[in-house]
């Protein structure tokens, strides 16, 4: 009962929270800490590398809910920390820690400011190995930060959704699992497998700005400012082996599992996106079938790059609205 109560409580303050946030959300960005770290991992060829993260927190990130957050593929933590354009916020770090959580966007291996292993070592499972190695330490108080994290969410972007997932399902590290721009209902991929075979040439590669503001963006929704600095600033090379195990995998359960997944699950499908279609809502949380509880949210009029678009609030509120009432420490 007295959990019960707690919680109730807990999603009216967070309602409240955004009915002060929602009108003003280019206000207090001064007010956010940032702190550069970095995690050693080792992966399975013997050697160590280092996972980068920035954390993003207001007046202090300790007995706070973490959110550790995983770009996609091209991306590096800056998909979570975009700048302001045009008078329009787009740094999802920033407005969560205004929202009294501690945000941890990392740089997935061979991207951002982390370690470049070779191109064909970082496969799915050495990726989420590296992941895995990150949220261990943060259990305890032999890290980077010097504190141990009671609650830590995962949260995803495309195939940092699938990261996710896959350590979720592996290890069970977090307390509950975020996923956006990405599925596991299968669908024709709108890219040319030709231009694929010509970019997986090089053991690291990224996409072209042609290519990713075709597939990324709902034109109508999206700023092309926002598209320009993100082809300009926001681009990131990633491994082909990442690449090649994400694309082969992607709709099974046996590598991404997906299946095995026990937590609580929120997945975020934008309506328009090419890559994982909103159109396939009702059949996805059928692949999460040891989840706790699954909810699955369309966005509407949303691309790929949902933190991206001008509608970006559409995917923040309602994650800061899930975790409250999930974990209660929102």
């Amino acid at each position: 009962m007295h959990r019960a109560i707690r919680c109730f409580f807990t999603v009216l303050i967070a309602l409240a929270a955004l009915a002060l946030v929602a009108p003003r959300p280019a206000a207090a960005t001064s007010q956010i800490r940032v702190k550069e770290v970095t995690f050693p991992v080792t992966l399975s060829d013997g050697n160590t590398y280092s996972i980068a993260g920035h954390l993003y927190y207001q007046h202090s990130y300790r007995n706070k809910t973490l959110q550790v957050a995983i770009h996609g593929g091209s991306y590096n933590h800056r998909y979570w920390d975009a700048p302001a354009v045009n008078g329009h916020p787009y740094s999802y770090a920033r407005f969560m820690a205004r929202l009294n959580y501690a945000v941890l966007a990392i740089d997935q291996l061979g991207s951002g400011e982390s370690s470049r292993p070779p191109g064909d070592l970082v496969t799915l499972e050495e990726a989420g190995s590296g992941v895995h190695q990150v949220l261990a330490s943060l259990r305890g108080a032999h890290n980077p930060l010097g504190h141990a994290f009671d609650e830590i969410v995962l949260v995803g972007h495309s195939l940092g959704s699938m990261t996710a997932t896959h350590v979720q399902g592996a290890y069970g590290d977090a307390d509950a699992l975020v996923t956006t721009g990405m599925g596991h209902v299968p669908v024709p991929s709108p890219f040319d497998p030709a231009d694929f075979a010509a970019l997986l040439q090089q053991p690291y590669f990224t996409l072209p700005a042609e290519l990713r503001a075709e597939h990324f963006y709902n034109p109508l929704l999206a700023d092309p400012d926002v598209i320009a600095l993100d082809n300009a600033e926001l681009i990131d090379e990633l491994p082909r082996a990442l690449a090649v195990s994400a694309l082969a995998s992607q709709y099974d359960p046996a590598v991404t599992l997906v299946d095995q997944v026990t937590s609580p699950v929120l997945v975020q499908l934008g309506e328009l996106d090419p890559i994982a279609p909103g159109s396939t809502a009702d059949l996805e949380d059928d692949a999460w079938t040891s989840a706790s509880s699954v909810t699955v949210q369309v966005l509407p009029g949303m691309g790929h790059d949902f933190n991206l678009h001008v509608h970006n609030l559409v995917s923040w509120l309602p994650i800061h609205g899930w975790i409250a009432a999930t974990l209660c420490g929102g």
